[in-house]
This record gives structure tokens, sequence and C-alpha cells, in this order.
């Protein structure tokens, strides 16, 4: 193949392919529509099968021969990009990288049709750790939610580290994200969606809800909580009791157990 002679492969940062993809990756798209960048074959699967257009695909030049061997060589060949070992490695924070790292279209998601009829809503408000933003989207996938809705002070989820934690479930929950929280609550209140926000010192245990109708789960900052913004348009608060001497949980673990217990009701009373 021709793309795999020496002259074709890619060696100066100075490659405009390579600068944007650089940028990409220092500073995500802000916006929920527009490229982003997924690395390894995993996650380019995974985009693929969720229905995502692949822009280019770029290849470290000693994983060649693997990735021809792979599923994305003759339907993506026009798009693949070998790039040196040394160049590859200077684009990636990950410590044992597997060499592909592949630029693909990321669809808007309309906020609308999220709120209708009696949905299970993720608000992400003020959550800074992109890892356990991209957990939590993956414990809302497996919990059946019907979308993310990310307030204009929550972290990207474009973010590299929210998009590994996430496994593919980026690709597959609807996301809006940059909302403003007075309007978004204002736009649930209209159609009646409680406002539920899960907090260490919530007035009442996760497991007595019953979880019924059009409900918003609010996931606040691991440290700060959901502030002003929510607090006086919340309909309930709840609380995963704990014994011995842990007081608190990770985020994403206290959300997955409470979305458990959300779908186990849901589908119960159905």
């Amino acid at each position: 193949m021709r793309f795999l002679l020496e002259p074709e492969v890619i060696y100066s940062t100075a490659n405009k392919r390579i600068s944007q993809l650089r940028s990409m990756l220092r500073n995500p798209p802000v916006e929920s529509e527009g490229t982003i960048v997924v690395e390894g074959p995993k996650l380019l699967n995974e985009a693929v099968n969720g229905g995502l257009k692949v822009e280019a695909i770029f290849v470290a030049h000693s994983k060649i021969t693997y990735f021809k061997s792979g599923p994305f060589f003759r339907k993506f060949k026009g798009m693949i990009f070998p790039v040196t070992d040394k160049l590859f490695n200077s684009l990636t924070d990950t410590v044992t990288s597997q060499g592909i790292l592949s630029k693909v279209r990321f669809p808007v998601a309309e906020i609308d049709p999220l709120l209708e009829g009696n949905p299970l809503l993720l608000i992400a408000h003020q959550l800074q750790d992109p890892g356990n933003l991209g957990t939590i989207i993956r414990s809302g996938e497996a919990f059946g939610i019907k979308g993310v809705l990310l307030t204009n002070q929550t972290v990207n989820f474009q973010n590299q580290k929210a998009i590994r934690a996430s496994s593919g479930s980026l690709f597959r929950v609807p996301i809006v994200s940059k909302l403003d929280p007075r309007i978004l609550v204002k736009r649930l209140k209209k159609k009646r969606i409680r406002l539920v926000v899960a907090s260490p010192n919530g007035e009442h245990d996760f497991r007595d809800f019953n979880y019924k109708g059009g409900l918003a789960l609010i996931i606040g900052s691991e440290s700060r909580g959901i502030g002003k913004d929510f607090e006086k348009d919340l309909d309930l608060s709840l609380k995963v009791p704990m014994s011995g001497a842990v007081n608190s949980l990770n985020v994403a673990i206290a959300t997955a157990i409470i979305l458990c217990e959300a779908s186990r009701r849901r589908i119960k009373s159905n």
C-alpha cells in the first residue's frame, strides 16, 4: 500500500494534520457538536458502532502491520495516516498507548426530546473530574437514563479522560452541554420533572424513594456539591447510608448505586 512507504509517514509537528490534532487534544471543542479525538481500537470500534463518522485515523508506524489485520484497514484506508512513533507518543498522555488516534464527528443532541414522557435524566453541575464524568455517563447507560445534561460549570465531556472512562457510552447516550442552570431548572419544572440531588447530607435514604415519573438526578462537585444554583428548586435530597468509619463515597460510585435502585424501582412499577 502506498501510504505505508517511508515518504508517506508523517514526521513533523509542523504537519497541518498533526497541528490540528494536537490542538484538539490540548483544547477539546466546547460545543456539543464537533470533531473529537478517540484513542485506541476499542473506542474507535465503539464510535463506529455508535454511528459516528470517522474523519481521520493516525497510526503509530510500529503498529501499522497490526492495524492492517484489523477491521478498519479496508473500510478507512483513505483516511489512515501513519506517524512516527516519536511523534505519536508526543501527542498522547497514555502511558502504554495502543498506537491509534482517530478523529470522529460527534453529533449534536437536542434537549427537547429528552424532556418528553417521564424521563430519567442525569444533571452534572460543577463536576470537575473528567474521569468521574465519564464513569457516570457509563453508569447512566447501564441503568437506562434517557440523557445527560451538563451545565456550563461542568468539565468538558470531550476531555480524553472522560472519553476513556465512559468506555464508549459517551457515543450512545445523548448529551447536552453548556446549559445555564437557571434556564434548565425552568424547563424541567415546566415539564414537571422532579429535581433530586445526591448528597452525603441528604434528608432521605435512597432506598425509600419511589423514583416514579419524570426525574432528574443532580450530581454536584466532588468538593462543593451543587452550590446554590439548584438548592431552592429541589424536590428531594437523597443519601447513601454508610457504616464504619466511611462517611462519603466517590461521586461516581454513589451515582451508580442510586441509579441502580432507580432503574430497579422504575422497572418494577411498569
